[in-house]
């Protein structure tokens, strides 16, 4: 299959010790080899329960057109938690596959899934990422666990924080995420996720969704629908006209942005919406329930630390570690400085793509690790060294939860009919 690249003479085992961080105290899963087939429990895996511990995430054709940058990510939380009793299902919608999404939800009954989803009928330049957004939340619903992205290099240990926190009867917590933004316009993002079955939170969410869907095959003018209106637009740094795929020039500004993510602003609905009726109270809630990491802190630490260059992350984690005796450099250091944080004070890294890539006129360090195959794992470089620690290292501190303030609601009134 190829996906593993050749190594290039520095034993794995050689890498540093990185700060707060310790070795797994157990045996992860070897290896794969260059000429090896994935496992079966990938490729066929035991079907979910709601008692299970699921890892979900989304390829639309298949696990095995999964760029090799992106499998490895996969590959990593297989290697990493399977040795814990997790299951790891990268759904697709290939016909006659035993991943495809319909053997999971049912993907024929609009209370799951927009009728424009079940016609195929999904339209926009976005229509891929939609796809993927409109089963997340249907899949924590039924069977609990973890949505991750393919796009995430997990550092922070997640059985411990589901066996510890979220799955524990004993432990206020039932929900993690990530936020964007900050007080009081805060929103809980989608692309890592965790809960038990028939999460309130998300339940809400997905109904709102659902709703704002009705009659539509793509999210172009979403932000305006009244169940979503009362909640303040998603901000982007500074507005940008871009080349729009041949469509001309589309101008990226807080109305777009929202359109394009609109699940995460129908989560902040439900988290602004008071329903006495129903006993809901979402300001509550997220202060209460929720174990939250602010996604700049917990999952974007190589952005800042590279003032949000894909080609500097890219350049310096290139670079080769220094050899005995050696001096390292100013770039060598700044990678260092990547590898640390990210590893020892962050909770993942999640690769940004095509949006961010337009957003801030680049390409981001996940589409120029698909352009150089094998970039993002030469043993004996700095990258070498995250894809090292994703298997190797445990934090010894995990990063603390956000103190959420008391927030005011900006509605409030009947939501599920």
């Amino acid at each position: 299959m190829g996906f593993i690249e050749a190594h290039t003479g520095r034993p794995p085992c050689d890498y540093p010790s990185i700060p707060n961080t310790s070795k797994l105290p157990y045996h992860v899963l070897p290896a794969l080899s260059p000429d090896s087939a994935l496992p079966s429990a990938l490729t066929s895996p035991e079907p979910p329960t709601r008692a299970s511990k699921n890892i979900f995430a989304f390829w639309n054709t298949g696990l095995s057109t999964l760029p090799p940058y992106l499998l490895r990510n996969v590959v990593a939380w297989y290697r990493r938690f399977a040795p814990l009793g997790w299951n790891i299902y990268v759904l697709d919608n290939v016909p006659g596959s035993p991943l495809n999404v319909s053997h999971y939800i049912d993907t024929t009954s609009t209370s799951i899934v927009p009728e424009a989803y079940i016609n195929g009928a999904l339209s926009g330049q976005f229509a891929a990422q939609h796809t993927s957004d409109l089963i997340r939340y249907p899949l924590l619903l039924k069977y609990g666990g973890a949505y991750l992205d393919v796009g995430i290099l997990q550092f922070g240990d997640l059985d411990w924080l589901w066996t510890q926190h979220i799955a524990n009867p004993a432990s206020p917590r039932d929900f993690a995420g990530f936020t964007m933004g900050l007080f009081p316009e805060i929103s809980i993002v989608n692309f890592a996720m965790m809960c038990t079955p028939d999460n309130p939170l998300v339940a809400r969410a997905h109904y709102i969704l659902l709703q704002v869907w009705q009659g539509k095959t793509n999210t172009t003018g979403a932000h305006l629908h009244s169940l979503v209106a009362h909640c303040p637009l998603m901000r982007v740094p500074h507005e940008v006209a871009v080349d729009d795929e041949g469509e001309g020039k589309m101008v990226i500004n807080d109305q777009v942005m929202t359109d394009y993510a609109i699940q995460i602003q129908c989560m902040g609905s439900a988290q602004r919406w008071i329903d006495d009726e129903d006993n809901w109270n979402g300001p509550e809630y997220v202060k209460e329930k929720c174990w939250l990491y602010s996604m700049i802190e917990g999952a974007m630490t190589q952005e800042q630390i590279a003032n949000w260059s894909g080609k500097r992350q890219f350049d310096v984690l290139s670079l080769p570690l220094p050899g005995p005796g050696e001096k390292a450099s100013e770039d060598q250091r700044l990678a260092r400085q990547i590898v640390e944080t990210a590893v020892g004070q962050s909770w993942c890294i999640k690769l940004g793509h095509g949006f961010s890539a337009k957003l801030f006129g680049e390409d981001t360090l996940g589409m120029r690790w698909r352009k150089h195959g094998g970039s993002d794992c030469k043993e004996g470089t700095y990258a070498g060294w995250l894809r090292w620690a994703e298997v190797n290292c445990r934090q010894d501190v995990p990063m603390e939860p956000m103190k959420i303030p008391a927030f005011e609601p900006t509605m409030r009134g009947q939501l599920m009919h």
